[in-house]
């Protein structure tokens, strides 16, 4: 609700204008603790606004900044997604984030019109959030969210090339994605649970650092240029996965997506993405948020983290991630 204080409510009063490098305080003011101070905005907040296939919209009540919404045109100019929502803490339950969607949504409409659909990923935990994306668009799929974090104190922290010991699948060693064809694609569908094919189109989706995306070719190339991408092809079986890496408020946060069907590999994916960001950032606290295709591999992930790895729970065990879609 607004502050009762400044006897202010939002109602006519706000607009809406793009976001430029200069308003980076005001929209840091306004997100201070989202994510319990894991927040990614700032990270890429100036590369957002860098970006022309990234639209940031502000919401304003005189010069104040009450709202943003950052969304990113994909597949070819066809799609968008929402990447970023904030609502600043006392203004809050006045419609704000919906009045910015619906701004979002007419302008894509007028300078966009190529994008037909509209695709967006909310976690499970945010229980209001995920029954407005129900009433709102078309829930596709969703994927397990395993979150934890440790400091560089850990014994495989004080010399990452020991988590090679950790390593007793018998499998060769993942390889840097070169190319990509439709075979490939076709191959690493197979590790994908399957309502990843429920969008509009009928063809496979990925979640990549939360983002939704075609699994194409052509995507993957794409993606190259952002993420440390491995395969793995043994025994007809192909499995692919990304890492990024990025310094939150409070940690240097790891992602990592792991496409593959068993554990022994999804381990051989997360011990390289981990000795690879862990030798690089020796010192600082690592939040390593893990997304893995099968529900069966919840377990067994947070017990490998738990008990082997001896990092910190943050959130807890059958937390997800949702993938909605909606045509504009």
């Amino acid at each position: 609700m607004a502050d009762k204080n400044n006897g202010a409510s939002a109602g006519e009063n706000l607009t809406f204008r793009m976001a430029s490098h200069g308003d980076y305080d005001d929209v840091m003011r306004m997100s201070v603790g989202v994510y319990d101070d894991r927040d990614y905005l700032p990270a890429f907040y100036h590369s957002f606004i860098d970006d022309t296939d990234v639209i940031v919209f502000l919401a304003l009540v005189g010069d104040e900044v009450v709202g943003l919404r950052v969304s990113k045109i994909t597949e070819s100019g066809t799609a968008f997604i929402v990447k970023a929502a904030r609502v600043a803490p006392d203004w809050r339950g006045q419609g704000i984030d919906r009045r910015l969607s619906l701004h979002q949504d007419q302008w894509m409409r007028q300078n966009r019109p190529s994008v037909k659909y509209k695709r967006s990923t909310v976690f499970s935990l945010t229980k209001g959030v995920v029954e407005s994306m129900k009433a709102n668009m078309r829930f596709i799929f969703s994927m397990p969210f395993i979150d934890y974090h440790c400091g560089p104190n850990l014994w495989w922290r004080q010399d990452p090339a020991q988590l090679a010991q950790l390593d007793t699948t018998g499998l060769p060693d993942v390889v840097p994605l070169q190319a990509a064809d439709d075979d490939f694609c076709a191959a690493v569908q197979k590790c994908l649970p399957a309502e990843a094919c429920g969008s509009h189109d009928g063809k496979p989706i990925i979640l990549v650092d939360w983002d939704p995306y075609t699994l194409s070719p052509t995507n993957l190339k794409r993606l190259r240029a952002q993420y440390t991408i491995y395969m793995l092809n043994h025994e007809e079986k192909t499995s692919l996965s990304f890492s990024n890496t990025y310094l939150s408020p409070s940690v240097r946060i790891l992602t990592l997506q792991v496409y593959a069907k068993d554990f022994s590999t999804v381990l051989k994916h997360l011990l390289k993405h981990l000795k690879d960001t862990c030798q690089t950032y020796t010192s600082d606290v690592i939040g390593m948020l893990v997304n893995v295709p099968q529900f069966e591999l919840d377990d067994v992930i947070h017990d490998f983290c738990r008990e082997t790895l001896k990092m910190e729970c943050f959130y807890p065990c059958k937390t997800q991630v949702l993938a909605f879609e909606s045509e504009m």
